[in-house]
C-alpha cells in the first residue's frame, strides 16, 4: 500500500514536470513576432531566412501609418520591435510610463539634410525654411545636426530636449518648421531643405550620399535596437535572433543593400546601454 502511494506521488510529480517542460517548449517553439517598418522590411526578411537555418521562426509584422509599435510591444501584440534608436525608446518610455528594454543593437541610420533647391548649405539664403521631424526625440536631434552644420547655435544648457526655444543664435534667421516625419520628403518642393530620418529618406529615393550634410555614423543615442518588455528580455529565441543579426551574412547584406544608409552596428548592447545611460540620460 505504501509502495502504491509512493508510485502515485512519483507519477503526479512526473506529470507536473512534463507539463511544465511541455509548456516551456511550446513557448520557445512559437515564432518570434518582430514588429518593424516598411523601411526595414527587406532587412528583417533576410534575417528571417538566416534564422530558419537555425530552426528559429520569425514572423515579421510591417506596421505603418500612425500605429504605435512600442505600445503594441508593451501590450504583447508583438514579441519585440526593431525600428527605433535609443533616444526614441527612452523618450517613449518616459512619455508613456513604460519600461521597454533594448536587447540587441542593429543599425545606425544617420540623419541628413536634404534639398531640391540648393546643392550646398553655403547657398542657403537668409530667412530660408527648413522642415524637421516633430517627434520628441528627433526634433532635438535635428537641432543638433543643424548646429553641427554651422547653421545655428544651441543654448549652453541644451539637454537634448525641446524645440526651437533652445536656439541661442540663428544668424541666417532660418525658419524651422516641425512636421510629421513621414511627410518630410514630400515637402521638399515647398521648403528650402528638410532634415529627414534616414529610413524615410531611403524609402523616398534619397540615399545618404545625396544629403547636403549628415550626422556622425557612430552616435550612441541614434543606434537602432531590438526592444521588448522586461518580462520577455530573457527569451532564448529572441536572444538568438539578436545574435543572428550580427552574423557575417547579415552584415554583408546591409552593406550591399543599403550602401551606407544603414550601417551595421557591432557594439554589444550592454555597452550601448551603459554609454547611453551614463552620458545621455539627464
Amino acid at each position: 500500500m505504501k509502495f502504491k502511494k509512493l508510485a502515485i506521488i512519483f507519477l503526479i510529480i512526473s506529470l507536473l514536470s512534463l507539463s511544465a517542460c511541455s509548456s516551456k517548449s511550446s513557448s520557445e517553439d512559437k515564432p518570434v513576432v518582430i514588429g518593424t517598418t516598411e523601411a526595414q522590411l527587406d532587412l528583417w526578411n533576410f534575417v528571417k531566412e538566416r534564422a530558419k537555418k537555425q530552426n528559429i521562426e520569425i514572423d515579421v509584422k510591417v506596421l505603418t501609418g500612425n500605429v504605435d509599435i512600442d505600445q503594441l510591444t508593451a501590450d504583447g501584440e508583438v514579441d519585440a520591435n526593431a525600428f527605433q534608436h535609443m533616444a526614441y525608446l527612452y523618450s517613449w518610455n518616459k512619455l508613456k510610463n513604460q519600461d521597454l528594454v533594448p536587447v540587441g543593437s542593429t543599425i545606425i541610420a544617420p540623419l541628413g539634410i536634404y534639398s531640391k533647391k540648393i546643392k550646398n548649405l553655403k547657398h542657403l539664403k537668409d530667412g530660408a525654411e527648413i522642415a524637421v521631424p516633430n517627434d520628441d526625440s528627433n526634433w532635438p536631434r535635428a537641432l543638433v545636426l543643424l548646429q553641427s552644420a554651422g547653421l545655428i547655435k544651441l543654448k549652453d544648457d541644451f539637454d537634448g530636449k525641446g524645440g526651437d526655444d533652445k536656439i541661442k543664435e540663428n544668424p541666417k534667421h532660418i525658419k524651422i518648421t516641425p512636421m510629421q516625419s513621414a511627410t518630410l520628403p514630400r515637402v521638399l518642393d515647398d521648403v528650402d531643405a528638410a532634415v529627414i530620418i534616414n529610413g524615410t529618406a531611403l524609402q523616398a529615393g534619397y540615399p545618404l550620399s545625396t544629403s547636403l550634410f549628415h550626422e556622425d555614423k557612430q552616435a550612441t543615442p541614434y543606434i537602432n535596437v531590438i526592444a521588448t518588455t522586461k518580462k520577455n528580455q530573457d527569451n532564448t529565441q529572441l536572444k538568438k535572433v539578436a545574435e543572428i543579426f550580427h552574423s557575417k551574412e547579415v552584415r554583408e547584406f546591409i552593406d550591399q543593400k543599403y550602401k551606407g544608409n544603414f550601417i551595421h552596428v557591432t557594439r554589444p548592447i550592454d555597452e550601448v546601454i551603459k554609454d547611453y545611460e551614463n552620458n545621455f540620460v539627464k
